[in-house]
């Protein structure tokens, strides 16, 4: 199974990072191998891996995936095969088929230590196999699929068997659909259900050993989490979600669920919600196969039309191992919502889904310097883009979670569908002094985060995501006002710094999101931010390309990092206006007023002036601010390796 890694550094601040899709291994072409015409029909097994470096699987390798069997189904054709099944003459009518170590060429219709000459057919009433011919009489080929599970039984057996398979010998609509249907029980074992691609063998290629080449039917998914909040440790009190929402199968035109409407607390496992989400158990899946649209993967086995379990939510593992749990504070080994099989659990292929993923919780940090300060964010929410949640068989999806000291949840109030009220994020308790001339001074900075969401893609990424030299893509979704269309994709009017335009910015030397922002708005910072420009100017795109060659249509800036180091996306909502300041030498104290004063570099900082008095021996340092607004932002700032 390909693994596709969606690594969304989420929490923070919604920042996400890294939806990288991957390709199929493996051709599409029938394995064959010539042999003298008129001999038996052999078969032979080759086994995808999960792995990049290691495709395939072969011999007693592949046959332990299998569990030593699988079943075929074998059709020839006396003209063209169609739709239809009138011309479909059945040679393999859910053939058993066995291996055994060392007995290839022991008989004839066994060459790969496959046998299945002798065996009981998959059927209810089984009946005896024999051993099959090339027939050449059959001018429109043979056409052979195949199936395993460890928990089908032969003969087949309706009321145990937690997987019952059914062929499927007719379609109104393409030939590509006379696949499977399949039924799945509670308790069945998902992770070795496999199909084989669909084999048509022309005339010209009779003769040979059938290669099956085997995948699996289901996807696979997890769910991890780590956080990178200094001084503090995370731990996830509860997930949120729409109880209250219809289990009937909804258009993809409909709106998606909103956050308002999650407000139902869950602390068994990892909860989102995400629309027309299958179930698992006591389900019905269709076995189909890509057709000729697409060279690429033609014959290739999907699931398609599941019949029933339409849910809004998303659901994994107990909570065992993440509800009330220290999380990690690694991004390549996080906490994963399962703690066996390496986090993954099999989930029903969802290739048309149009809708994302919506992911609402709590969290609680607690400090790590003893004094025992313990701090409660509430309604922090993420969103994963619909695009990266198109599940696709045979592919393994992940998903990681950072939370960061730019959340969007609140330390303050919510309302009653937990969302928040009080100002959003943690905001960091901060020190300066400045020596001036006048008592009782202080200086305030004021910034601005607005609730937007930034993702961002690179190819590849667990940790340290990005890479000197390879694009990267950013996204900003708007989960504000939940007006419709809900979580819209924002497009840049252009790039720059006005608002609704984006900006990458080179900054000298590493910085937080919430330095950045105070940067943006005027404050003095150790850092320089410089627009990037020549090779690694930002663009507006339409697309976003995928390793599966697909180019999901989403508005985006594009920039390519030419050199390691901190880069920062800024996407402007209200861009920053500084104040006109005026020196107040000849004017007169007013005690409702704010005072400022400057530093050498020209920064202005408020001041407070006890009195008339006061405000005499200084007013030739004194300045009133007029006019100027705090821009408001969303960043993200990105560690380019």
């Amino acid at each position: 199974m390909k693994t596709k890694y969606l690594i969304f550094a989420a929490l923070a601040g919604m920042i996400f990072a890294s939806c990288s899709n991957g390709e199929y291994l493996g051709d599409n072409s029938p394995m064959l191998t010539q042999e003298s015409p008129g001999d038996a029909i052999e078969f032979s097994y080759t086994m995808q891996n999960a792995t990049r470096a290691d495709k395939y699987k072969y011999g007693a390798d592949a046959a332990a995936r299998l569990s030593n069997k699988f079943v075929i189904y074998g059709v020839k054709h006396p003209s063209a095969e169609d739709k239809t099944a009138d011309n479909d003459k059945v040679v393999f009518n859910n053939f058993q088929t066995k291996w055994t170590a060392s007995s290839a060429t022991s008989t004839a219709s066994n060459s790969s230590d496959w046998e299945y000459a002798g065996l009981q057919s998959y059927d209810p009433t089984p009946t005896q196999q024999s051993v099959k011919y090339w027939d050449y009489s059959a001018a429109g080929g043979y056409t052979f699929t195949a199936f395993s599970s460890t928990n089908i039984s032969y003969p087949k057996n309706s009321t145990t068997d937690k997987i019952q398979v059914s062929k499927v010998t007719s379609d109104a609509t393409s030939l590509y659909n006379k696949g499977y249907s399949v039924k799945i029980k509670d308790g069945a074992t998902l992770n070795n259900l496999y199909f084989s691609d669909r084999i048509a063998i022309p005339k010209t290629n009779f003769g040979g050993t059938v290669s099956f080449t085997f995948r699996n039917l289901f996807a696979r998914a997890r769910f991890g989490f780590y956080e990178t909040i200094a001084g503090y440790t995370v731990k996830i009190d509860r997930f949120y979600i729409d109880e209250d929402a219809s289990t009937t199968a909804v258009p993809a035109t409909a709106p998606v669920v909103d956050f308002a409407k999650m407000k139902d607390a869950k602390t068994d496992g990892f909860y989102a919600s995400l629309q027309n989400v299958k179930n698992i158990d006591n389900q019905t899946v269709n076995v189909t196969y890509y057709d000729n649209t697409d060279a690429t993967i033609e014959n290739r086995a999907k699931v398609t039309n599941p019949t029933e379990g339409y849910n809004y939510t998303f659901k994994q593992g107990d909570g065992s191992g993440l509800i009330n749990t220290v999380l990690s504070t690694s991004a390549s080994n996080p906490t994963w919502a399962v703690s066996s099989d390496n986090g993954y659990t099999p989930v029903i292929p969802f290739e048309g889904n149009t809708n994302p993923l919506l992911l609402k919780l709590d969290f609680t940090l607690t400090s790590e310097d003893g004094n025992g300060d313990v701090i409660h964010v509430r309604g922090a929410r993420a969103i994963v883009p619909a695009s990266c949640v198109q599940w696709k068989s045979n592919f393994a999806y992940t998903y990681i979670f950072k939370i960061s000291d730019a959340t969007n949840g609140t330390t303050g109030d919510v309302d009653a569908n937990g969302d928040p009220t009080d100002p959003e994020g943690l905001k960091p308790i901060t020190f300066d002094a400045i020596v001036v001339d006048v008592e009782n001074q202080m200086q305030q900075t004021i910034t601005m985060v607005s609730t937007n969401s930034i993702t961002t893609y690179a190819e590849g990424a667990i940790a340290n995501e990005y890479t000197n030299g390879k694009p990267v893509y950013a996204v900003v979704t708007d989960n504000g006002d939940m007006t419709a269309p809900e979580h819209e994709v924002i497009t840049p009017t252009a790039i720059g710094t006005a608002a609704t335009q984006a900006q990458v910015y080179k900054l000298s030397a590493a910085a937080s999101e919430a330095e950045v922002l105070s940067k943006l708005n005027g404050s003095p910072m150790s850092f320089t931010m410089t627009a990037t420009t020549g090779t690694e100017a930002a663009s507006i795109e339409t697309t976003i390309p995928l390793s599966d060659s697909t180019t999901p249509a989403i508005s985006n800036v594009k920039f390519t990092p030419s050199a390691a180091g901190y880069y920062a996306y800024v996407y402007t909502t209200t861009a920053y206006d500084a104040p006109a300041y005026t020196v107040q030498s000849a004017g007169v104290y007013d005690s409702g007023k704010t005072y400022y004063m400057k530093t050498a570099a020209d920064v202005y900082y408020a001041v407070t002036v006890p009195s008339a008095a006061a405000f005499a021996e200084h007013k030739d340092h004194l300045y009133l601010a007029s006019g100027g607004t705090v821009g408001v932002y969303d960043v993200k700032v990105i560690k380019v390796q």
